[in-house]
């Protein structure tokens, strides 16, 4: 990797961190303050997160098996 790549990673990866704390600043799962840069997670439930993203990650595991023909006859 080169150094321009290197930092495009480092802003993209910088921008990712930020963002991720903003939507859960915006669905109140967290406090961000931008000005100071603090960002405070609230407690989250581990057995309501699994619920939440269970049938997210299946239907997505299902959509690429779809496309790429796993499982189908040969």
């Amino acid at each position: 990797m080169n150094p321009t790549s290197k930092a495009r990673a480092l802003t993209y990866a910088t921008s990712a961190v930020i963002g991720g704390a903003v939507l859960l600043n915006m669905l109140g799962l967290a406090d961000y303050d931008a000005a100071a840069g603090t960002f405070d997670l609230h407690p989250i439930s581990v057995y309501a997160l699994a619920g939440l993203l269970a049938p997210v990650f299946s239907a997505a595991l299902a959509l690429v098996a779809l496309v790429k023909g796993w499982g189908g006859k040969k």
